[in-house]
C-alpha cells in the first residue's frame, strides 16, 4: 500500500492533538481566581479558530474546483 503525503498529514493532525491530552498531567486546581469574574479567554477563540479553518478550507476548495474547470 502507497502511502501518500495527504494520508500521512491527515493521520499526522489526527495524532498529534491527542499526543498532547494523553502525557498531561492531572492538575492541582489551579491558582486562586483574582478578580472575582473569572471569564475564560478561550470561551470564543475556538471557535473563531474553527471557522477561520472553516473558511480556509472552503476557499481552497474552490479554488481547487475553479483551477481544474480552467484546464
Amino acid at each position: 500500500m502507497k502511502i501518500t503525503p495527504r494520508l500521512l498529514l491527515l493521520s499526522a493532525l489526527l495524532v498529534v492533538p491527542a499526543l498532547g491530552a494523553l502525557m498531561a498531567q492531572p492538575g492541582t486546581g489551579g491558582p486562586p481566581c483574582w478578580p472575582p469574574p473569572c471569564i475564560p479567554i478561550d470561551g470564543g477563540l475556538s471557535l473563531l479558530i474553527g471557522a477561520g479553518a472553516l473558511l480556509g478550507g472552503k476557499k481552497a476548495l474552490d479554488a481547487r474546483k475553479a483551477r481544474k474547470s480552467a484546464i
